[in-house]
């Protein structure tokens, strides 16, 4: 059997499960149903790695990228497969009905032509089939992003991309098709110690519309010293309209822009010569748990800086409000996590992921009060 390059996975708001893995030149569906009934799906990719990438067991998962999102309704699962092969990055999006167990589309979006271009799949527009892919590249002065919207049968529809322009390059951005909303994190950078570097605000705005960036939430008022706030944010998630979860720098936030309130938990962690990396965040239909890979880097000899050898993800689940640790399911040797997913439901809550080659699912009871 080829070896696995990628894998998504996602849960419905029906605790319907998906898990979707990239083979050689195929991609591969299962759905499994809350009545154990599951379908099974195979796609061919469009656009194929390049083999001494394919060779290079260090390369593999750095090849293809995987996304996996479920509409309002579970009925049907989009699956968004970047390929990096080399420039420009390319985007192969799948549409299915596994009710009938049928692709209903397979198309490819178009990448732009300048340097640094993306495109990827965000999910289905919120209360509706649309499915939504962001498009985002480079120009010497700003950033720009546009929206657009295809339908299930893989036509773009007939609604003018609305493109926005951020005011500076490489800004943290989080695309949130769930909420119609798009969350921009003002953050810079400068050479100077952590308790000097500058505030990181967030603005936000529609995703979909002319709705211009408003201002959210400015974290210079929160009362906490620079150094307990966020200085780039490593993963974002949006339980509902009002509320984003980040995390970065051992640390968790939790943002409640209509009171303007901020939470935080700090992590477990060690520092003796390590660093950790926060990704892939993910948060249940429910909005009440939130997990995320933790990415745990050792110095390697002869100990010089930069010099840091992966040790493989931690996985780790939070429950949302009260803001809490659930609990860390740790690496424990494997090297490569991917397509993590969350589910919480009758007082349990469930991790999908895909680790050591093959899928695993974890259930731990709610934290009682």
């Amino acid at each position: 059997m080829p070896p696995v390059l990628a894998a998504c996975s996602a849960f419905a708001p029906d605790g319907t499960s998906a898990m979707a893995t990239i083979m050689g030149d195929t991609l591969e569906l299962t759905v499994a149903e809350v009545s154990a009934q599951n379908s099974k799906l195979t796609l061919p990719l469009k656009h194929r790695a390049q083999q001494s990438q394919l060779d290079n067991p260090a390369d593999r998962w750095r090849v293809y990228n995987c996304s996996l999102f479920f509409n309002s309704t579970s009925g049907l699962v989009a699956v968004g497969i970047t390929t990096e092969s080399e420039p420009p990055q390319r985007l192969q999006v799948a549409v299915a009905d596994f009710r009938t167990a049928k692709w209903l589309s397979d198309f490819d979006v178009e990448p732009r032509k300048e340097l640094g271009s993306r495109t990827n799949l965000a999910g289905f527009l919120r209360d509706t089939d649309s499915v939504v892919v962001i498009r985002n590249w480079n120009s010497p002065e700003s950033e720009s992003l546009a929206t657009l919207l295809f339908s299930t049968r893989g036509e773009q529809l007939p609604t003018q991309a609305p493109v926005r322009a951020l005011s500076e390059t490489t800004l943290p951005f989080y695309a949130d098709p769930h909420n119609n909303r798009l969350w921009v994190f003002h953050c810079t950078v400068i050479s100077a110690r952590a308790s000097q570097q500058p505030f990181c605000p967030i603005d936000e705005t529609n995703l979909t519309g002319e709705q211009a960036l408003s201002a959210k939430f400015d974290p210079s008022r929160s009362g906490l010293k620079r150094t307990d706030l966020w200085e780039l944010p490593h993963t974002f998630a949006a339980p509902d309209q009002n509320t984003v979860l980040i995390a970065g720098s051992d640390t968790v936030w939790r943002v409640d822009m209509d009171t303007q309130r901020l939470t935080r938990f700090v992590l477990p962690h060690d520092h003796f010569l390590k660093w950790n990396f926060e990704h892939d965040g993910t948060i249940s239909p429910d909005g009440a748990v939130f997990g995320f890979l933790f990415g745990q880097y050792r110095i390697a000899f002869p100990y010089i800086v930069d010099n840091y050898v992966s040790e493989g993800d931690d996985v780790v689940v939070l429950q949302v409000n009260p803001l809490q640790l659930l609990g860390v399911i740790k690496r424990d040797g494997v090297k490569y996590t991917r397509g993590l997913s969350i589910d919480h439901r009758n007082g349990k809550t469930t991790v999908l992921a895909y680790r050591q080659n093959h899928w695993e699912r974890h259930d731990s009871p709610d934290i009682q009060p």
